[in-house]
This record gives C-alpha cells, structure tokens and sequence, in this order.
C-alpha cells in the first residue's frame, strides 16, 4: 500500500494573490463613490490586504468599473482609494461579494489601522 504525506503532494493550483489577505478590524466601514462623488452605500470589508479588497454588497456593481472607496475604523483614521471591481458573485440572499484591486498599492502603514 503506498502512503503519500501532504508534503510529499505537489502543489497544483496556482495563488493568483499578489499580497496577504486580512481580516478587517471589526469596526472598519467602507464608503463607496461613483466617478462623480455620488453615494454608492457601504460595503461590509470581508478582507483586506495592500493591493485589494473583497467586501459584501446590496447592490450589483459592473466588473470593471472603478469606484471611490473610503476605508473609516472607529478611530477616525480614514484612507481613501479607487477600486477597479474585478468580480462580482451574487449570493441567494441578493447580495453581492465583490473583489476589487486597489488604484495603488496601500502601504503596510496605510492598511494597518484597518485589520484585525
């Protein structure tokens, strides 16, 4: 009988990531914009990392179109960065998961206010 250990398993699906994901800190709320400043709501930040953002929707929002987001913690730090939407799944609730990549990198400094 042949036995193979996870270590010995090689390694077969590829981690498009760029950077680590993070939790958010629980008091961390994100304000979407449109090009214009217009009020888009608030998404609910599932997790966080320098170059992108996963979040939960009530509304549908286009793969790639980009929006202002402002990241705010019960602080009162706050950082504002566009957001290209690169996917969009809709849940049976209605709701929307979005995964979106940041217009710049955030530095460690930037993102670390806001993650658990």
């Amino acid at each position: 009988m042949l036995v193979q250990t996870l270590e010995a398993l090689p390694i077969t699906i590829a981690e498009r990531r760029r950077a680590a994901r993070r939790q958010p800190a629980h008091d961390t709320v994100c304000r979407l914009t449109d090009g214009d400043g217009a009020d888009l709501g608030c998404g609910l930040v599932w997790n966080l990392s320098t170059t992108g953002i996963s979040m939960l929707l009530s509304r549908r929002l286009e793969p790639g179109t980009v929006v202002g987001v402002e990241l705010t913690n019960g602080a009162g730090d706050a950082v504002s960065v566009e957001v290209s939407v690169v996917h969009l799944s809709r849940l049976r609730t209605g709701d929307y998961v979005l995964g979106g990549q940041f217009g710049r990198a955030l530095g460690e400094g930037e993102l670390r206010p806001f993650v658990a």
